[in-house]
């Protein structure tokens, strides 16, 4: 996934294109660091998380890519 997906997104949901994209990037880089994910892996579930959030609200998505990736390290 690159930025240009994020600001595509953001267009598609009408929202800040920068809170978007660093939304984005601190849910890839919790899933790489944290979850031990391989980059392009956390980008592209970070962006499903990104979408997820704008659906349910931050805490629900975020909780539960939380505990995807946690479900990948044990």
């Amino acid at each position: 996934m690159s930025r240009d997906a994020c600001l595509e997104l953001a267009r598609t949901l009408g929202v800040d294109a920068e809170a978007l994209v660093e939304q984005w990037a601190e849910r890839a880089a919790i899933r790489e660091f944290e979850g031990g994910q391989a980059r392009a892996d956390a980008e592209r579930d970070a962006l499903d998380d990104v979408r997820a959030m704008h659906r349910r609200g931050p805490r629900s998505a975020a909780s539960s890519a939380d505990a995807d990736a946690k479900k990948r390290v044990l």
